[in-house]
């Protein structure tokens, strides 16, 4: 289906970078994901990249900028994404479920010990955090401002309350509750959400409508 096309996310090689930070990004991926971000240490990371401590520095102060920068760079490109779904030449129903499919994609890609290494009160994860989710908002309030003028939501909708809802469900999401109901199934987690916000109690119709 196109919506699946459009949502195909593109993971980062780091391959534009010079060689030495590259393989420290890459590196510092692969330990995230199997231990979490706390759990991995600087030097654990000059180990397995095989780079020494001077190199590191070269590139990054200290381990939450690899952090950030990892992350910059899977928003980046799943912003990318969603431009292409927001700019296509398709309705509004099958944006939403290519937006769906790209939210599953992506998280797909992240294990559970890591989004719940990132999650908690740290205040400078919460700032990287929330400098990212500020531009989702920012990008899904011009979506649906977008689709209002074109007739595809409502006029008698108010954009910010869609954002309300949007903002309300994706913080109930990583809440507590909600995480006992999932478990570690995140991908079915966001997908629930994502569906729940674009189709309702109805759910998402059959593909080859």
């Amino acid at each position: 289906m196109p919506y699946r096309i459009l949502s195909d996310v593109q993971l980062p090689d780091f391959q534009d970078r010079p060689k030495k930070e590259g393989d420290i990004l890459r590196t510092a991926e692969d330990l995230f994901m199997q231990f979490g971000y706390g759990r991995v240490t600087v030097e654990e990371i000059c180990r397995e990249a095989n780079v020494s401590k001077v190199t590191f520095y070269k590139y990054f102060p200290n381990k939450l900028a690899v952090l950030e920068e990892y992350l910059a760079e899977r928003f980046t490109l799943g912003m990318r994404i969603f431009q292409r779904i927001s700019d296509a030449d398709a309705s509004l129903q099958e944006k939403m479920q290519a937006m769906v499919a790209m939210k599953q994609s992506a998280v797909s890609h992240f294990t559970p010990v890591f989004i719940k290494s990132l999650q908690g009160t740290d205040e400078d994860l919460l700032a990287i955090m929330g400098k990212w989710t500020q531009m989702g908002m920012d990008a899904m309030k011009q979506f649906f401002m977008d689709a209002q003028k074109r007739g595809e939501i409502h006029p008698d909708y108010s954009v910010e309350f869609l954002l309300h809802v949007w903002n309300v469900l994706g913080a109930d999401a990583s809440s507590e509750a909600a995480l006992k109901i999932y478990g570690d199934d995140y991908v079915k987690l966001s997908t629930d959400f994502l569906n729940f916000l674009c189709f309702g109690t109805t759910g998402p119709p059959p593909e080859d409508q």
